[in-house]
Formats: C-alpha cells, sequence, structure tokens
C-alpha cells in the first residue's frame, strides 16, 4: 500500500529510520533501495526523489551517528567531577549504542566494505571529532590536576573510545545476548584506576 505523501524533511526521516532498522534486521549489506521503500510503503522512484542513491542514504546515517556521539559530550558539560563526567559520557555513548542495537558498527562495516574514499572519510572525521572533543575534557581534567599528570589524553581518549565501540561490536555480534552495561561495569574500574 502506498502511503499519502508528506513533506520532504518527514520522508528523509522515514527513509533514514526505515534503512536503520533494515541494517539491524539484515545486516548493512543487504539494505537495498528496494527494500527501503518496502518498508516505507511507498515505490523506489520515491526514494530515489530523496536521495540519489544507498550511499547517500549511507552519508545520513553517518551524520546521525555524529550528532548521536556529540550530543553524548554536550550532554555532559556540566561541573561534574572528571571521572564522574567521563563515566556520563560512556554510559550515555553505550545507551546510545543500545538503543540502536549497534547500528553504528554496522553502518562502518557497510562503509567499510563499499571501499568509498568520500564515505570512509566521512566516518572518520566523525570519529576523530569525537576523540578530539574527548580529548579535550580530559585537557581540562588534567590541567585541574584530576588526572594523571604523565597521562596521554589523546591516547586515553582513543581508548576510551575504542573500548565502548569494542564491547558494542562484541555484544551485536553476540546479537545482543548480554546486558552491555552490565559487562561495562567491570571494564570502567580498570578505566577509572588507569586515569586518576
Amino acid at each position: 500500500m502506498i502511503k499519502t505523501q508528506r513533506k520532504t524533511p518527514a520522508r528523509r526521516e522515514q527513509i533514514i529510520n526505515a534503512a536503520r532498522k533494515l541494517v539491524i534486521k539484515y545486516g548493512s549489506e543487504n539494505v537495498t533501495i528496494r527494500r527501503i521503500a518496502v518498508e516505507v510503503g511507498f515505490s523506489e522512484a520515491a526514494v530515489y526523489r530523496h536521495f540519489k542513491s544507498k550511499k547517500d542514504i549511507l552519508l545520513l546515517l553517518i551524520e546521525s551517528i555524529e550528532n548521536s556521539l556529540l550530543s553524548d559530550l554536550q550532554a555532559c558539560n556540566g561541573e561534574n567531577d572528571t571521572f564522574t563526567k567521563i563515566e556520563d559520557i560512556l554510559i550515555r555513548h553505550l545507551s546510545s549504542v543500545e538503543m540502536r542495537r549497534g547500528v553504528a558498527f554496522q553502518v562502518i562495516a557497510e562503509i567499510v566494505s563499499l571501499g568509498d574514499k568520500k564515505l570512509n572519510r566521512r566516518i572518520f572525521d566523525t570519529v576523530d571529532r569525537y576523540i578530539s572533543e574527548l580529548t579535550k575534557i580530559l585537557n581540562r581534567a588534567q590541567e585541574k590536576g584530576q588526572l594523571r599528570n604523565d597521562l596521554d589524553t589523546e591516547a586515553a581518549a582513543m581508548i576510551l573510545f575504542s573500548v565502548v565501540q569494542g564491547l558494542s561490536n562484541v555484544w551485536t555480534l553476540q546479537n545482543y545476548n548480554f546486558d552491555p552495561k552490565e559487562k561495562f561495569a567491570p571494564i570502567l574500574n580498570i578505566l577509572k584506576n588507569a586515569l586518576l
């Protein structure tokens, strides 16, 4: 059944949400314009009116991942003591991953498999921006004497990002068979001992 006309931003959001849902359900390699059209309930031509290709849809998914990652950082910009702030950021990041059922990992895997330099650069820029912002938070904490003064903050930011993404990858590959927050608690204690 074909759905009634909607304004362009609403249609684009429907298409992106359908793509995200299909990535979770079938894996990114099986997401096609045809499947997206069926999921949303309109023709392939209607999808092509909003996006030229699957690549354009993936670019918008990357933008969504970036917004999610950066909002995790901005939402924790309070006056908490430093490790509490870092812990809040990591838990928010993990919650976003959990809410989206690891879709960021699957989208990134799809981008890598396509071998498209523009898409690869876009996802690299997204991750790099997140790590840079996290490094700034760690630098401020180090300047206040709240972290070890011999800590390489850029390396620490990379480790913090990698820990959450790594846990997300394991959770996704195990078909979501465990509570990621429960597995994260002992990891967080190790991180705390290393940073403070």
